[in-house]
């Protein structure tokens, strides 16, 4: 004998649908950032900036799939890059991605071609820059790899970039009046 579900239970099965998909489902982003990537599962990462060849360009569409404090871009060639958000929540996800589309040429102006080859320069704003570069592996000192959330980079006068292993590290200061990069120290001169 079959037992006909009623409006209710068909109400409770596509809730328990949703939220069993809801931490997987899909959305259409672009990238904030130039993410690095390891040549090695094609992972993305905050660290070694100047020893990882390639990354995926700022403003690049990406399909994203969050599962808690893990994610995966996937490109429109259909390459899928994992990466660690650091922690769980839609703050840390803004490290690496925007559902705003984003022009290099208009938002780099003067620097649009420094920041296309990932090169931070002086007079940079603190957006420019970290389009250029990305999330810095220290802010005003501290690790920022986990639990920071892309507001709180913004906002530090000070970040440093892991480069190589035993190699000296990429320092970018800000002035605190106009918000500029106003010092670089160890970037590569492109």
């Amino acid at each position: 004998m079959r037992k006909r579900l009623g409006l209710t239970g068909l109400v409770l099965c596509a809730l328990i649908f949703l939220f069993a998909v809801a931490g997987h489902a899909e959305e259409v982003y672009y990238s904030r950032c130039n993410l690095k990537i390891l040549p090695k599962g094609n992972q993305i990462t905050w660290m070694n900036w100047q020893s990882t060849p390639s990354f995926i360009p700022v403003g690049t569409k990406l399909k994203v799939t969050v599962d808690n404090d893990k994610a995966a871009f996937v490109d429109d060639k259909g390459t899928s890059y994992p990466v660690d958000l650091g922690a769980s929540g839609q703050e840390f996800l803004e490290k690496f991605v925007t559902k705003h589309d984003i022009d290099v040429a208009k938002v780099g102006g003067k620097f649009a071609g420094d920041i296309k080859e990932a090169v931070i320069r002086v007079g940079m704003t603190r957006e420019q820059a970290y389009m250029a570069m990305c999330m810095p592996a220290y802010i005003n000192g501290k690790n920022s790899t986990e639990k920071t959330a892309y507001k709180e980079i913004l906002a530090a006068n000070q970040w440093v970039y892991e480069r190589k292993r035993f190699a000296k590290r990429i320092g970018i200061e800000f002035d605190p009046g106009s918000g500029l990069v106003s010092r670089t120290e160890g970037i590569w001169k492109k």
